[in-house]
């Protein structure tokens, strides 16, 4: 009786922990079919890592809190207008369909700084979300810039709808409260 009492409360505390190391978005670390059947994951090669040092990237697409892949994350979804500074972990993700289709996410530190990131964010990519070829969310302290050369537009939106969908399940997991 007690070998199954330790065990349950083994399995309640690794799913406990498992969910805490979970932060949405690593929900978002997806093979390009798993976003739209039209995109196949970019191969990753030192001339098609659009603006990521090639050296920090381990693999497409990468989920990460080491600061040297943070940096670069940021440096290259802020066109060079933010460092790391408040920011805890990064996502990258670069697909293939007719043109490229690209995510950057962020994970801030704090609410503040999620403040600070989104208003530089939507700052910057400005242009492009008006001409549809990006969009910034943000999910409590999780921040993804969706960004395209120009795919389908049932692949573009396809590709936000699911990325919409997947930050709203990870803030109501309740994973920041």
């Amino acid at each position: 009786m007690l070998t199954t009492a330790k065990a349950g409360l083994i399995a309640a505390l690794t799913m406990l922990l498992g969910g805490c190391a979970s932060n949405g978005l690593d929900r978002l670390a997806l093979q390009g079919p798993e976003l739209h059947p039209a995109l196949s994951t970019h191969l990753l090669d030192k001339d098609t890592t659009r603006h990521i040092p090639h050296d920090v990237l381990q693999h497409n697409p990468q989920y990460s809190t080491d600061p040297e892949f943070v940096n670069a994350v940021v440096r290259s979804g802020s066109q060079g207008n933010l460092t790391a500074s408040g920011i805890r972990s990064a996502l990258y993700a670069l697909y293939d369909a007719q043109n490229n289709l690209g995510l950057y996410g962020l994970e801030a530190e704090s609410a503040a700084d999620a403040d600070r990131i989104e208003q530089a964010l939507r700052s910057i990519w400005a242009d492009n979300v008006s001409l549809e070829r990006a969009r910034v969310y943000r999910e409590d302290r999780l921040l993804v810039v969706v960004w395209t050369d120009g795919v389908a537009t049932e692949v573009w939106d396809a590709v936000n709808t699911t990325v919409a969908e997947r930050l709203l399940a990870a803030a109501s997991t309740g994973l920041y409260h």
